[in-house]
């Protein structure tokens, strides 16, 4: 596969990209955090393919202190402003190990990007510190060092121990919120199935959630154990901005959410998980919407 890896790379991140912000999508990914899919052969490159193709192609490189690399193969609009926390953007991403091993990537669940938001832990340190050094038509390889990717403990048998690892990733654009009220902002990637249980409020609401905080990575993973939550309109078994999202929700739907800290935990937050006065990200899945 000897230049194969570069004419696959640039084949996947070369197509055209808007400065401006998109409206939501009606398409998303099924789960929030990025899991690596062993059951795919990954692409390898060697180490010095890898090199060759950042010598050839890297226009700028800048160094920060806490050891991330930043490479920028691409920068389309450099008058736009980078990115920063609460912000949606559409990536395009391949993700390897420094001996050119690519073990993750949005080609492993066959979507062309994904939605990621900028500030809450939806991967490693390693991703928000780099993307709020990027703009909207950024294509950058980040090189991430170990204490701010997986560590000491690495990621099962995919990333050894205290390996960095390499980012490959395109900004394609920013996605405004489809809805944004006093303190509730969401996307929707998904839109569901209407149902006759739609404007009722003798329903229950089954439900995936991955809730994560700026100070918390995992807040809440129902996926982890296959355990999804439910919610009654009416009951306040969930925080108030979130009542206000699931109140709606139809079957099927995907949907980004954003809780401001007095729609979320306020100023106590909650024990060890979330911090006072702080927001909290969810990424849920609606299972299923039955009435009752």
């Amino acid at each position: 596969m000897k230049n194969s890896y570069i004419i696959y790379v640039l084949a996947l991140f070369v197509f055209s990209c808007s400065g401006n912000e998109t409206k939501p999508l009606t398409q998303g990914p099924k789960t929030q955090r990025i899991k690596s899919n062993t059951n795919k052969k990954s692409e390898t490159a060697t180490n010095n393919e890898l090199k060759s193709f950042d010598k050839k192609n890297v226009v700028n490189v800048k160094q920060y202190d806490n050891g991330v690399r930043i490479k920028w193969f691409q920068s389309l609009f450099r008058k736009n402003p980078t990115l920063k926390d609460d912000e949606v953007v559409l990536i395009n991403y391949r993700l390897s190990l420094p001996d050119g091993k690519i073990f993750d990537g949005n080609n492993r669940i066959e979507m062309p990007f994904i939605p990621f938001i900028v500030g809450y832990n939806m991967q490693t340190e390693g991703w928000d510190f780099a993307l709020k050094h990027l703009r909207v038509g950024d294509f950058a390889k980040i090189e991430i060092p170990a204490s701010l990717a997986y560590g000491s403990k690495g990621l099962g048998n995919i990333v050894p121990p205290n390996s960095d690892v390499w980012l490959y990733v395109k900004v394609i654009a920013k996605v405004s919120a489809d809805k944004n009220d006093t303190g509730v902002k969401s996307w929707t990637f998904e839109k569901g199935v209407s149902s006759k249980f739609d404007e009722s409020n003798e329903k229950e609401i089954t439900y995936h959630a991955i809730a994560s905080a700026k100070s918390n990575p995992v807040v809440v993973n129902t996926h982890i154990k296959h355990f999804p939550l439910t919610y009654i309109p009416g009951q306040k078994n969930v925080v108030p901005g979130l009542r206000k999202v699931l109140k709606n929700a139809k079957k099927g739907q995907k949907i980004f959410v954003l809780l401001k800290p007095e729609q979320a935990y306020g100023s106590k937050g909650f024990g060890n998980l979330v911090a006072p006065n702080e927001s909290v990200f969810y990424n849920i899945t609606i299972e299923d919407v039955r009435g009752i």
